[in-house]
């Protein structure tokens, strides 16, 4: 009876535990204690998680093979890395971003992960607003709102992200969407605080992206290219407005320089870098741990900061680009990988849309454009040991799976 009982308060505590977990891992700045602990957590978790399902975990990873290839990068990379240590040590952190998006579509459905997600996301979003407001000094950084996150460009993708999810939620939930109106609110200002322009953009894409979904809904097969077409139709026209009026975008109404804040003096010196090892790079955490570094470090505003280097003690540089920072560690061959899995993904997500129309895989869509967005000038999680690799990871393997399910559907009423 007590075992019984026991098994019950374990399922019971299991998705809590996992919240709190997903929470921590996407950079919350806690203190030291706290995050060792979580980090310790986590890695002890797994196991459990994984006791009794090991053969449908294993079953459901190979669903999609460029993501399981993605994640097993970081450690084939330490053969031919400049760091293998580092790179080890990344790898360690990849793959256990890696099992917890495998557990996830493991053990939940598409709307059960979004559920997850709105608790993840809405935990952080209030306790962001509580703690800055509460504690003296704490949230702020110089005239930046931050939140419980480390710093500005991760808190306001954090809230752009919630926001979304909070819109979508609030617009298609029947019982109390006021509790959704009121974390979409909580969000979208503390998305404005902290100044995150690029995550501004992030966010009105993904209003543009709204109406999309009405279309979606319609089961009538011309309905659904429509919606195909629509995408298409609009990632086009985006692209040649972005191009024509890139210089208008920046200066004015950024309020940025066209270098892009000394980016892109970064970005070609990361380049001349690049084409010396172009294929398989310099091995997950070798770029910014090695010698080469220093070149562009030495030859940039960068190299005016003590605090950077790359001795131990140093704060490590980066690239200020997820594609840059790619490229330097996993060459042509890693970003030419993510790109077939991205485009496999977006695919699927599409079919399935088609097919069911789900509020879920709507939500999937703008998670991974805002994701892939926000790396054009940031390093968030692209192949890296946080909650962000772990929803791309889930994202991949949930989708696959809904995707086999339809067509074994398809198959069995033929």
């Amino acid at each position: 009876m007590s075992l019984r009982i026991f098994r019950r308060w374990a399922a019971k505590l299991e998705p809590w535990v996992v919240i709190l977990i997903l929470l921590g891992l996407l950079g919350v700045n806690a203190h030291p204690l706290i995050d060792k602990a979580l980090k310790a957590g986590s890695y002890a978790i797994l196991p459990v998680l994984m006791i009794g399902r090991w053969k449908k975990w294993i079953y459901v990873a190979t669903l999609d093979i460029p993501v399981l290839l993605l994640s097993l990068m970081p450690g084939v990379s330490a053969i031919w890395s400049t760091s293998a240590d580092y790179s080890i040590d990344d790898f360690k952190g990849v793959l256990r971003a890696t099992l917890f998006g495998i557990y996830l579509a493991v053990g939940y459905s598409l709307k059960g992960q979004m559920q997850v997600f709105s608790w993840v996301f809405g935990i952080g979003t209030v306790l962001s607003l509580v703690l800055t407001l509460g504690l003296p000094g704490y949230g702020v950084s110089g005239d930046f709102w931050i939140g419980i996150y480390e710093y500005k460009n991760q808190a306001s993708l954090m809230m752009a992200l919630a926001a979304i999810l909070f819109l979508i939620k609030a617009l298609n939930q029947k019982q109390k969407p006021w509790i959704f109106w009121i974390l979409f609110s909580m969000a979208l200002v503390q998305l404005v605080l902290t100044q995150g322009k690029t995550c501004y953009a992030i966010f009105a894409n993904s209003l543009c992206l709204l109406p999309l979904y009405n279309s979606a809904k319609q089961k009538h097969y011309k309905m659904r290219m429509f919606f195909i077409l629509i995408i298409s139709l609009a990632l086009g026209i985006s692209t040649v407005l972005l191009i024509n009026n890139l210089e208008f975008i920046i200066v004015d109404t950024l309020g940025k320089s066209m270098d892009f804040n000394g980016r892109t003096e970064i970005w070609t010196l990361v380049m001349d870098k690049v084409y010396e090892r172009p294929w398989l790079g310099y091995g997950a955490g070798g770029f910014w741990t090695s010698k080469h570094a220093l070149y562009v470090i030495h030859n940039t505003w960068a190299g005016g900061d003590g605090e950077i280097g790359i001795s131990p003690g140093k704060a490590l540089f980066n690239a200020h680009s997820g594609y840059l920072d790619l490229l330097a560690q996993y060459g042509f061959i890693g970003c030419g990988l993510l790109l077939v899995s991205l485009v496999t993904i977006l695919l699927r997500i599409v079919a399935v849309s088609a097919s069911t129309a789900a509020i879920e895989t709507f939500w999937m869509l703008q998670t991974l454009i805002a994701l892939f967005s926000v790396n054009v000038t940031e390093r968030l999680g692209l192949i890296h040991y946080n909650t962000l690799w772990t929803i791309y990871v889930a994202i991949a393997l949930s989708t696959a799976l809904e995707h086999k399910r339809i067509a074994n559907t398809v198959k069995g009423n033929q």
